[in-house]
């Protein structure tokens, strides 16, 4: 669910980013799913606990830098190059650290986990100029790495009750990319026409907190990797909505994502 979710909000991300920037989408996705989070929070009367609101401010700051690299390479580049670089790191480095702090896993679930990884690679295929290929890989990488340190605070935050984590993850993103709005000069809000879209994303990204809080709980390792699929909608988004070029090899790409999530899963 929080693959799609992330997928899905690419549909209206991307129109607010072409309406107006980088910086103004990934802020109007933080602003929309802090009051999403936080109503949610607050109609649960969900139990507040400190520790794990802290960890969930810490993957914040994580959740900021990934959105708005991503974005950005979304911007420069493409998404079948951005995406797979972000998702293969996202994947990967927190699956690794969830295996390190006791997460049950097995040879078949480790082993699709590296044929998921192999298919997130496959699908850079796409063919891009030199200029674009850079800037997505560098934003691309730089993405990749906030988002893990995103997933892996995350996981922390997971290990205690109540639905405030995502709510400090948001809050907390929302402040560092108000900031980072102001001091670039961008506007910190949609512009008229795109605020629907806008509130759209920060919708299904609220959802995309709140299933990842329960996914990691119930197994890190799992969530994390499953987590890691969302390029298979990105890809499909853009080509379908915003002509994204899609190459065989990226097909080939999709479906080991997919056999490798369900060997994780069968794990």
């Amino acid at each position: 669910m929080s693959a799609l979710g992330i997928g899905l909000s690419d549909l209206f991300g991307r129109r607010v980013m072409l309406a107006s920037s980088a910086i103004t989408a990934a802020t109007a996705m933080q602003i929309f799913s802090a009051l999403a989070t936080t109503a949610f929070a607050l109609v649960t009367v969900s139990t507040f606990d400190g520790p794990s609101f802290v960890w969930g401010c810490l993957s914040g700051l994580g959740m900021a830098g990934g959105i708005s690299f991503y974005y950005l390479g979304l911007e420069h580049s493409t998404s079948t190059l951005v995406a797979p670089i972000v998702a293969a790191q996202s994947a990967l480095l927190p699956y690794l650290y969830a295996i390190s702090r006791g997460s049950p896993s097995s040879t078949v679930a480790v082993a699709g986990a590296f044929v998921a990884v192999l298919g997130l690679v496959l699908v850079t295929g796409g063919a891009v100029s030199l200029l674009r290929l850079r800037a997505g890989i560098v934003y691309g990488l730089v993405s990749g790495l906030s988002y893990a340190a995103a997933s892996i605070f995350f996981i922390e935050a997971a290990d205690t009750e109540g639905w405030w984590p995502p709510v400090g993850q948001r809050l907390t993103g929302t402040v560092a990319l108000l900031l980072a709005a102001t001091l670039l000069g961008r506007r910190r809000f949609p512009p008229p026409g795109q605020r629907i879209n806008g509130a759209m994303i920060g919708l299904l990204t609220a959802g995309v907190s709140l299933s990842l809080l329960v996914a990691l709980a119930a197994n890190a390792a799992v969530g994390a990797v499953a987590l890691s699929t969302f390029p298979v909608f990105s890809v499909l988004i853009g080509r379908v909505f915003f002509a994204d070029a899609v190459q065989r090899l990226q097909v080939v790409g999709i479906a080991l994502v997919v056999s490798g999530i369900g060997a994780v899963a069968i794990g």
